[in-house]
């Protein structure tokens, strides 16, 4: 019995422990802020809004990390331009909208890229 109580007081440490650190984690891992869009009057070219807003998820060369491969397969996923510029417009699965931070002009822009700028 001596035991089971020496076991149930671990268990209870360990999980205090693990609620603690979870808090702690919250407060200490902010969410990175997306990087800028170029302000008006400089270039806003597809390259740059894919540098900016993109490669940290489908990789600076479009090779894929977080979000899938872009580079050499964009064109055979989305055959049609119109669907893969609904899909950054609107956003879909993990993928998020940027409806609200890029102009249809720039969404257009970045696709394109995606289809003919990367490997």
């Amino acid at each position: 019995m001596d035991t089971l109580k020496k076991v149930v007081s671990f268990t209870e440490v360990l999980a205090l422990l693990a609620a603690v650190s979870f808090v702690f984690l919250l407060f200490v891992n902010e969410p990175q802020k997306p990087a800028p869009i170029p302000e008006k009057g400089t270039e806003i070219t597809g390259a740059t809004i894919y540098a900016t807003r993109c490669a940290q998820c489908h990789g600076a060369d479009g090779g894929g990390g977080f979000g899938p491969t872009l580079a050499g397969v964009v064109t055979q996923r989305f055959p049609n331009e119109a669907d893969q510029i609904a899909v950054v417009t609107d956003g879909r699965g993990s993928m998020p909208s940027f409806a609200d931070s890029l102009t249809p002009a720039q969404v257009k822009a970045v696709v394109g890229f995606t289809r003919t700028g990367l490997g």
